[in-house]
């Protein structure tokens, strides 16, 4: 399995490492000022102001539902193609080409069917498309 030329963006949450594809992604930046959203789910730590949109910022951990993390350090802002959503996540650690890694096929997951083989382990790589579509249907079941 291989994406040539992808570029991937590894960041880490409680008890493990994952990625986004580089594309997917606008900005990483500090956590920001967030205002409430009201009748939002647990997930959704509240909106922020982006260059003069506003983006919804989620707890990517606890979407998932991994363990409670540590005070998230990083925002990642994903393309304004794919939604007006910011994840909260522990680190950030780098930016890797599809060359220098190795990309296997994972079974099993609804938000990811790849694995990223790195040095330092596996990274787990998320759809973003897929996280912004489950995302909002679980708002659209507690609103009705």
């Amino acid at each position: 399995m291989n994406s040539a030329g992808g570029k991937y963006l590894i960041f880490s949450l409680p008890g493990g490492l994952y990625a986004l594809e580089l594309s997917q992604v606008a900005e990483v930046c500090e956590p920001q000022p967030l205002w409430p959203v009201p009748a939002a789910p647990p997930y959704y730590r509240g909106a922020m102001n982006f260059h003069g949109a506003i983006v919804a910022v989620m707890d990517l951990a606890d979407f998932l539902g991994l363990p409670k993390q540590t005070e998230p350090e990083k925002l990642i802002v994903l393309h304004g193609g794919i939604a007006a959503l910011a994840f909260l996540v522990e680190k950030v650690i780098r930016i890797v080409l599809s060359e220098q890694v190795e990309l296997k096929e994972a079974t099993g997951a609804t938000l990811s069917n790849t694995l990223i083989v790195l040095s330092e382990g596996r990274a787990t790589l998320l759809d973003a498309h897929a996280i912004t579509e489950q995302a909002t249907a679980s708002i659209s079941q507690d609103i009705v």
